[in-house]
């Protein structure tokens, strides 16, 4: 299997596609902005900011391996979980569309790009990595979030739409 091929996989459990695991469009299925919001506890993040989290992510990336270095500087990993103050109902749509068609461009741009591409050092980047080393790890990023998103459904007690 080739770096690209596996990449294609991994992209496609992480946004639609049942695997192992739930894909990120049935962790967020049915979810209502009391859901969304809720928190076990203080220290613990909702749903809301997880899913803010991982678009951040997700589109920073993505702009950068198509060749735009991020200009928005983020001092603490902490600071990219964050609450909406008026969120609503549509807002939180439209935020779930965004991380869906999100991770639809990183499958477009990956089938689109060359296997040697992925194997080219990430230009400006200060660790020793290759494109295919960060998207894969993205990848893990994702699906570990997935993983806290139906800890929390499970929690909350919102899970019972989805047979596990």
């Amino acid at each position: 299997m080739s770096k690209k091929e596996l990449l294609l996989d991994q992209l496609a459990i992480c946004r639609n596609d049942e695997s192992w695991i739930k894909p990120l469009s049935i962790a967020l299925e049915g979810l209502h902005k009391e859901d969304i919001v809720w928190k076990q506890s203080e220290a613990m993040h909702s749903i809301l900011e997880i899913v803010n989290h991982l678009h951040f992510y997700n589109e920073r990336w993505l702009k950068r391996f198509k060749g735009v270095l991020p200009t928005e500087i983020v001092e603490r990993n902490a600071d990219t979980f964050f609450e909406v103050d008026h969120v609503t109902e549509e807002s939180w749509k439209t935020l779930v569309k965004k991380l869906d068609e999100g991770l639809a461009s990183w499958q477009q741009v990956i089938e689109e790009t060359t296997e040697s591409k992925l194997h080219e050092h990430i230009p400006t980047f200060p660790e020793d990595a290759n494109w295919w080393q960060a998207i894969s790890n993205l990848c893990t990023h994702n699906t570990y979030h997935i993983g806290q998103i139906i800890f929390i459904r499970k929690a909350q007690g919102s899970w019972h739409i989805v047979e596990d």
